[in-house]
Order: structure tokens, then sequence, then C-alpha cells
């Protein structure tokens, strides 16, 4: 008995890791997926697969230190030619793309222009009150 526990959970842990299950079986993995492919990092895709990293709204509420263990492992996957310093490099590649996915489309307000998140890292229920069916 405890060895076949044992193998279903060994099972379990290898499709949870792979890309095409995070992007089926997850509820948001999709749109993951989607914006690591508009920001030209999809080489980061195992790397968010195995941290489980299946919302634009957990993406998007990532601090730097968490960003930088990201790029650390995407360096140990893909030897570069490192960091760069702070501005440069596939680190402020990253960096950038988490920005931009804070602040993504602008909304005018008398006259000004005011960064406003993308769309995608608001938590499903409030993109679900929204949600018109149209007939």
């Amino acid at each position: 008995g405890t060895r076949v526990l044992k193998t279903v959970l060994q099972e379990m842990r290898r499709l949870r890791s792979d890309p095409s299950y995070f992007e089926q079986g997850t509820p948001m993995g999709s749109e993951v997926l989607e914006w690591l492919q508009e920001t030209n990092l999809h080489s980061y895709t195992p790397i968010f697969v195995h941290h489980h990293l299946d919302s634009l709204e957990y993406v998007a509420g990532l601090e730097k230190a968490n960003l930088l263990q990201l790029f650390d492992e995407h360096e140990e996957l893909y030897p570069r030619s490192g960091r760069k310093g702070a501005m440069g490099g596939e680190l402020a590649k990253l960096q950038k793309a988490h920005r931009k996915l804070l602040c993504k489309t602008p909304a005018r307000f008398y006259g000004w222009v005011l960064p406003r998140p993308d769309e995608r890292t608001r938590p499903l229920s409030e993109r679900l009150e929204n949600y018109r069916d149209t007939e």
C-alpha cells in the first residue's frame, strides 16, 4: 500500500511539472504562458511550472528577491553572460516585464496618463463579476 501511494505521489509531481498540465490543468496557467511568450521570456516556462506560478495575479505580487531567485534558476538552466549588473541582460528583461505587468495599460484622468495594472492580474472572482454573457 505504501509503495503504491509513493508511486502515485511521484507521478502527480511529474505531471504538475509538465508545461502542458500547467496550461490545461490550472485555471490561469495558459495566461501565464501567454504572458511569458508576449514578453519573450518563454525560456522561463520550466521554472514557472516548477514553482507553480500559475496566476498572473500571483506573479504580479512577486518581490524583487523572488525575481532574483527566478533569474538565478534560469541562469543555472541556461548559462549566459551573467547578470551584467542591475542595468542589463536577462535580469533586467525579467524585471521590466514584471513592471509592465503591474502597469501595462494607461488610463486617462484629467489629461494625465495614469498606469493601470494588466487586467489579467486581477483575481478571477473580480474579473467574473464584470462578465456578461451575450445572447
